[in-house]
């Protein structure tokens, strides 16, 4: 018999949540006090980025998996989900682009792209 797991919310991260642990095998029980167009993702913009959290190796990879799930959602016609390029800006110094960002497209910012009260971005 399947395990079973409980997922909290169904908005994006709920819902693909769901979905990945039903597609491997998991009896999968969605709870949520809002469904559809009345959860907070089916309004509200959402920033994805690895948090400094730990185990920092473990992060990053889960981190790079969640957003190889929602550029592949991006790609589905009906889920209503997009992305649009995040940029980091520095005050002082250079930016340091992390490891991690680089394969994903990270670039360091030329001058004209840098609003005045920064030094560096990427």
């Amino acid at each position: 018999m399947a395990e079973t797991v409980a997922v909290v919310g169904a908005g994006v991260s709920g819902l693909t949540c769901a979905v990945l642990l039903a597609e491997r095998g998991y009896r999968t029980t969605i709870f949520a006090e809002e469904i559809g167009a009345r959860t907070t993702s089916a309004a509200a913009g959402a920033i994805w980025f690895p948090y400094d959290a730990e185990p920092f190796d473990a992060v990053i990879a889960w981190s790079l998996e969640t957003f190889g799930a929602l550029r592949q959602l991006c790609g589905a016609p009906g889920t209503g989900v997009s992305m649009i390029e995040l940029r980091s800006f520095t005050r002082a110094g250079k930016s340091q682009i992390p490891a991690w960002a680089t394969p994903l497209g990270a670039r360091r910012l030329p001058p004209a792209e840098i609003p005045r009260a920064f030094t560096s971005g990427y």
